[in-house]
């Protein structure tokens, strides 16, 4: 056995595919249905599903029902960063997916969308942050994990991320957490790329001032004057190229304003 694939098999990060995540729940579900009972099952390493059938809810005394989902809960392992989502409720996000589980999951999918079968789904934010960490690292990026909003830093410029939405978009979609990690991370790195682009343009553009990132600002100052300007960067992951021409704009007027207040400044004897 090489050495490579002895590193991957010591290795704790998320590595499970997106079409065997999709097996695993199409499983689950089927499962559930033919037993009639509350299941549960591990997904993924870090993703744990329990489901309450739509039979079960109709057919079983309610305080019997909540008493398997105690029990199948209860096998949900420890999470270091845990959250727990309904998939029923996640259209409550409104995020528009290429695709969601209403058609991969067939059936089983519009009775969950319906509210007839419940599906809570309990993920570690922990793997998610695992994974990130090991495509970011390499490229210099430093990762402030939090929830709802992740923050990903390289020099002095800073991308964020919804993670709670990103995980939403992953159960829809029926990804891995490998392949949403896969997903995140050249975004981020296009995202971060993007800001130091227009930093270097428009400060190439307007050399007569000075300018400086501060925190999610390219803030600039005119010598010599009490004139400044603090443009927001992330507003360029709407569109970049209107944003920018919005920005010349802004820039030249507050230009044109500092040239005028210098004239007014002079002392009326030296004036022409």
């Amino acid at each position: 056995m090489t050495e490579t694939t002895n590193m991957k098999k010591q290795s704790h990060l998320p590595d499970t595919s997106s079409q065997l995540v999709r097996q695993r729940w199409l499983d689950l579900l089927d499962l559930s249905y033919s037993t009639r009972r509350v299941t549960h099952q591990e997904i993924e390493p870090g993703v744990n599903a329990v489901v309450v059938p739509a039979a079960c809810r109709k057919d079983t005394n309610r305080e019997l029902v909540e008493a398997e989902v105690r029990v199948a809960s209860s096998h949900v392992p420890g999470m270091a960063r845990g959250v727990r989502l309904a998939l029923e409720h996640i259209g409550d996000f409104a995020l528009t997916l290429p695709e969601d589980y209403r058609g991969w999951m067939g059936r089983w999918g519009k009775d969950i969308a319906a509210g007839e079968t419940q599906v809570t789904v309990f993920v570690d934010l922990a793997y998610l942050e695992a994974a990130l960490l090991a495509r970011l690292w390499d490229h210099g990026v430093i990762v402030e994990f939090n929830s709802p909003l992740s923050f990903f830093r390289r020099g002095a410029l800073t991308h964020y991320v919804n993670i709670y939405e990103a995980v939403v978009a992953m159960l829809a979609e029926g990804r891995s957490l490998a392949d949403t990690a896969d997903h995140l991370a050249p975004e981020i790195l296009s995202r971060l790329q993007l800001y130091a682009n227009a930093y270097l343009q428009i400060s190439s553009l307007y050399t007569q001032a000075s300018w400086q990132i501060d925190h999610d600002n390219f803030v600039i100052t005119i010598p010599g004057s009490r004139f400044s300007l603090a443009l927001q960067y992330w507003e360029l992951q709407a569109s970049a190229q209107k944003v920018l021409q919005g920005w010349q704009g802004r820039i030249e007027r507050l230009l044109q304003q500092a040239q005028s207040n210098t004239a007014n400044d002079f002392p009326k004897s030296f004036a022409a």
